[in-house]
């Protein structure tokens, strides 16, 4: 356990970690009303999706959700945290597998996943 709270330690005093801390904090202050109406559009849309036939808007609840996320998404704040969020996920996908092939070439390499950002 020693070495893995090495191995965070360093990963928070990365400039990347950093900025992203930064950055979301500065996302969560700067565009409350863009992520409220992006998470209501969201919940909307997928209780649509799960109860279609309650629904018969579902088109105009997809447009409202796909409206709502390009407009948050299209903040270069929200962009620059992306990118981060890639990066560093990228970078622990490379080290969970060096790790796993220095232990065992029985383990199964995962590849590199981008997640989406759930404000």
């Amino acid at each position: 356990m020693e070495l893995v709270d090495e191995y965070l330690n360093e990963l928070y005093e990365t400039l990347e970690f950093k900025r992203l801390l930064e950055l979301k904090n500065i996302i969560d202050d700067k565009y409350k009303l863009e992520i409220l109406n992006f998470k209501t559009a969201e919940d909307k849309y997928n209780e649509a999706l799960k109860y279609p036939s309650y629904y018969s808007n579902i088109e105009e609840l997809r447009n409202s959700f796909s409206k709502a996320k390009a407009n948050l998404y299209s903040k270069d704040e929200v962009k620059e945290y992306l990118k981060l969020e890639s990066f560093i996920n990228n970078k622990l996908e490379l080290d969970i597998n060096n790790i796993k092939e220095s232990i065992s070439n029985k383990f199964i390499l995962t590849k590199p996943f981008n997640l989406s950002c759930k404000r």
